[in-house]
C-alpha cells in the first residue's frame, strides 16, 4: 500500500451550517472515505451561508488513491483558545490481520474561531498495490482531544475491486463534465474519453480543448488510469481511439508508454508534437483558454481556475465594438478594431458560460458568491459577477413563489 500524509491549511470557521453541539458533550468526529480533491476547496472556499457537500466512496480498485478525512466535533479548547487534536489509523486486511498503520497524525494544533466543524490538518491518502489481495478493508480512527484528554474511535470498509470499464451512452458521456465535480468517478471519465462519439480534432485541425483539458486533468490526478489505458491501446483500441490516445499522452507527457512501433501512427506523432497548447493562465484572449479552464473546473473542483475565469470579465472594455463597427463610428476593417470584437466574444462568452454553469452547478455558484464576498476581486470583476449574481437569486426567489403559487 502506498500513503501520503498530506498537510492542508485549513481556514478555520469558514463553511459549514452544521454547528459542533455544546461545549460539554463530548469529543466526537465523522471519518470520511471521499476521492474529493485534498486541497478541500469544496470546504474553505464555500462561504458561511451554504453548507459544503461531502462525498464519501466505498469501493476503489488497484493504484486509485482514496483520502481518509476525519472530521472534528465538540472538541475542547484551552485557556487562549487552541485546540489539540491527534489520531492514529490502522488499516486491516479482509483476513483481519494488520495491512497498515501510522501513529500520530495531527488531527488540528492551532487556533479556532467558533464552534463550526473541522477537517484534519493531516489527510492520508492510500491506495492499494497490485499484489494485495481483492476484499474489504477495515479502517479504524482512533482520535484524541488532548485538551478534553477524551479518544474517540471510528471504523468504515472500503472494497478493493478489479478495475472494470463502465459502458457509457451518449447521454452519460455529455453528463459526465457536470457530474464530475461533484461526484469524480475516474474510471467513469476514462470510459468517456475512449467512447466519445465525437473526435478530439476539428475542422481545423485544432484540439478541442473543451474535452481534451478535462481528461488532461483528469488523468494527471488519476495516475492508475494510465496503464489501464495502455492495455487498452495495445489490445482493443480502434485506429481513431489510437489517435485520441496518442493525443491525450502527448500532453500529459506519457507519449513514451505507447507502443513506438505503429507505423501508421508515426504521422499523428509528429503532428502533435508542434501542437501549440494555449496557456489558460496567462492574459485571456481566447475562447480556447476559456474553455480549457472551465474543463479545469469540471476536472478537479478546484476554486483556481474560477479566479481566473473572473479576469475575463475586464475585457468589458471591448462592448460595444460590434455595435460601433454597424453604426460606422469604427472602421471593420482596421486590424485593432477586429481584435477588439473577437475580445468582445470572448467576454461576452465569458458571461454567458458563468451564468450558465452557475445555474447548473451549485459549487460553482457557492465559488463565486466567495469570491465575490472576497477582497480579491477588481472594482469591474464584482460588479459583473454580482450582476450576474444578483439576476440567479432573483430567478431562484421568482420560480419559489411560482412554485408556492402552483401549491
Amino acid at each position: 500500500m502506498r500513503t501520503l500524509l498530506i498537510a492542508i491549511v485549513v481556514i478555520i470557521g469558514c463553511a459549514v451550517q452544521i454547528m459542533a453541539k455544546e461545549k460539554s458533550d463530548d469529543f466526537d468526529f465523522l471519518l470520511a472515505l471521499t476521492q474529493q480533491d485534498a486541497e478541500l476547496d469544496w470546504w474553505d472556499a464555500v462561504p458561511a451561508q451554504f453548507r459544503p457537500e461531502l462525498l464519501t466512496i466505498s469501493s476503489v480498485s488497484k493504484g486509485e488513491y482514496f483520502k481518509i478525512l476525519p472530521i472534528f466535533n465538540n472538541y475542547g479548547t484551552s485557556s487562549n483558545g487552541t485546540l489539540n487534536i491527534t489520531y492514529d489509523v490502522m488499516i486491516q486486511k479482509p483476513d483481519g490481520s494488520i495491512y497498515e498503520q501510522v501513529t500520530n497524525c495531527i488531527g488540528y494544533q492551532g487556533r479556532s474561531t467558533g464552534l463550526h466543524l473541522i477537517p484534519s490538518t493531516a489527510i492520508l491518502a492510500v491506495c492499494f498495490e497490485p499484489e494485495d489481495l481483492f476484499g474489504k478493508y477495515t479502517i479504524k480512527i482512533s482520535a484524541m482531544d488532548h485538551v478534553k484528554d477524551q479518544k474517540i474511535q471510528k471504523t468504515e470498509k472500503i472494497a478493493l475491486q478489479s478495475f472494470e470499464l463502465p459502458n457509457l451512452d451518449e447521454n452519460e458521456i455529455e453528463m459526465l463534465f457536470l457530474e464530475y465535480t461533484v461526484r469524480p468517478q475516474p474510471s467513469k471519465a476514462m470510459a468517456a474519453f475512449l467512447q466519445s462519439p465525437h473526435p478530439y480534432i476539428g475542422k481545423n485541425g485544432d484540439p478541442l480543448w473543451s474535452a481534451l483539458w478535462f481528461y488532461k486533468q483528469v488523468f494527471e490526478d488519476n495516475g492508475f488510469l494510465i496503464p489501464h489505458t495502455v492495455s487498452f491501446f495495445k489490445e482493443k483500441a480502434t485506429e481513431q481511439q489510437k489517435k485520441d490516445i496518442l493525443l491525450l499522452f502527448h500532453l500529459i507527457n506519457k507519449v513514451d508508454m505507447l507502443p513506438a512501433n505503429d507505423e501508421s501512427l508515426k504521422k499523428h506523432r509528429a503532428d502533435f508534437e508542434v501542437v501549440s497548447v494555449p496557456d489558460p493562465y496567462s492574459e485571456i484572449s481566447t475562447g480556447d483558454q476559456l474553455d480549457m479552464l472551465w474543463a479545469e473546473f469540471f476536472a478537479t473542483s478546484r476554486v483556481k481556475p474560477v479566479r481566473q475565469i473572473l479576469t475575463a470579465l475586464n475585457l468589458s472594455k471591448n462592448a460595444d465594438t460590434l455595435e460601433k463597427v454597424k453604426a460606422g463610428e469604427l472602421n471593420g476593417q482596421s486590424e485593432e478594431v477586429q481584435q477588439n470584437a473577437m475580445l468582445e466574444a470572448v467576454f461576452q462568452s465569458a458571461i454567458w458560460s458563468i451564468r450558465s454553469n452557475c445555474e447548473q452547478i451549485p459549487l460553482l455558484f457557492q465559488y463565486c458568491v466567495g469570491l465575490y464576498e472576497s477582497d480579491e476581486l477588481n472594482r469591474i470583476e464584482k460588479s459583473f459577477l454580482g450582476a450576474i449574481l444578483r439576476k440567479i437569486f432573483e430567478e431562484r426567489q421568482s420560480n419559489k413563489r411560482t412554485d408556492s403559487d402552483k401549491k
